[in-house]
C-alpha cells in the first residue's frame, strides 16, 4: 500500500473510530437514563407499599374496636351523631378547613369523593396527611356542674388526628398487589432494554477495538513507507 492509500485509509478509520466513540458515549448514556428510570421505578413502588389510611371509630366503636377509613360520611357518623335508625344527623357538628385558603371546605362537594377519599390519593386522605386540611369539631356546651349537655355552643376546636384515640394511621395493603404487578412488568422492561444496548455497546467496544488494532498496522505501514522513502533518497 502507497503513502497516499495509507494516509487515506487512515483518514478513514480514524473517522470511523471517532463515529463508534460517539456510538459508546450515546448508548452509556440511555443506559444511565434507563438506571434512572429504575430508581423511580423502586421509589414510586416504595411509595405505594408504604402508603397509609386514616381509620376512624364511629360514634361508640371505641370499645369494639370498629373502625371504617376516614370519610365525610365517618366524620359525620362521629360528631353528627345518629338518629333511630342509625342515619347520621343533618347538622355538621365539624368543619374542614383549608390552611392554603383559612376557608371551610364544602363537606357535600367533598363528600361526593368518599370513594377516593377513602385511598391514601384521595383528597381528604392526603390532605389531612400532608397537613393541608385541618379538623375541627363543634364544642359542646357545658352546664354549670361540668357536665355537657345537648347543645352546642358557636365555638369550634381545632383536633389532630394524631393525637385522638377515635383516629388510628395504619398501613394500605389494597393496592400492594397492583404496585407489586406494575413494578414487575416497569422494572422487565427497563432491565430488557439495557440488555439491549449493553450487547450493542459491546458490539461497539469489540468494532472499536478491531479499528484501533487496524489504526496501529497503518500507522506501522506509513513508517515504514516514510523510513523508506528517506532511505532511498539519503
Amino acid at each position: 500500500m502507497g503513502l497516499a492509500a495509507s494516509q487515506g485509509r487512515l483518514l478513514l478509520l480514524t473517522a470511523r473510530k471517532s463515529n463508534l466513540e460517539l456510538q459508546a458515549q450515546v448508548i452509556s448514556q440511555e443506559r444511565a437514563l434507563l438506571s434512572m428510570q429504575q430508581e423511580t421505578i423502586a421509589y414510586d413502588y416504595s411509595q405505594k407499599t408504604n402508603n397509609q389510611i386514616y381509620m376512624i371509630s364511629t360514634t361508640g366503636s371505641e370499645k369494639t374496636g370498629e373502625r371504617v377509613p376516614l370519610s365525610v360520611a365517618a366524620l359525620r357518623s362521629r360528631y353528627n351523631g345518629t338518629d333511630d335508625s342509625g342515619r347520621p344527623l343533618r347538622t355538621d357538628r365539624f368543619q374542614i378547613v383549608d390552611t392554603r385558603t383559612g376557608k371551610t371546605v364544602d363537606l357535600d362537594g367533598l363528600a361526593k369523593t368518599d370513594g377516593s377519599s377513602t385511598t391514601p390519593d384521595g383528597p381528604l386522605q392526603r390532605n389531612l396527611q400532608m397537613g393541608i386540611y385541618i379538623i375541627k369539631t363543634q364544642d359542646h356546651t357545658t352546664a354549670d356542674d361540668g357536665t355537657l349537655t345537648e347543645g352546642y355552643e358557636d365555638t369550634w376546636t381545632t383536633i389532630s388526628p394524631a393525637g385522638q384515640s377515635e383516629y388510628n394511621l395504619v398501613y394500605y395493603t389494597d393496592d400492594d398487589a397492583g404496585a407489586k404487578a406494575k413494578y414487575d412488568q416497569a422494572l422487565s422492561r427497563v432491565q430488557r432494554l439495557d440488555k439491549q444496548l449493553e450487547i450493542k455497546l459491546n458490539q461497539v467496544e469489540t468494532q472499536h477495538k478491531a479499528i484501533e488494532t487496524e489504526v496501529e498496522s497503518v500507522d506501522k505501514v506509513i513508517s515504514n513507507n516514510i523510513e523508506g522513502s528517506f532511505k532511498y533518497f539519503s
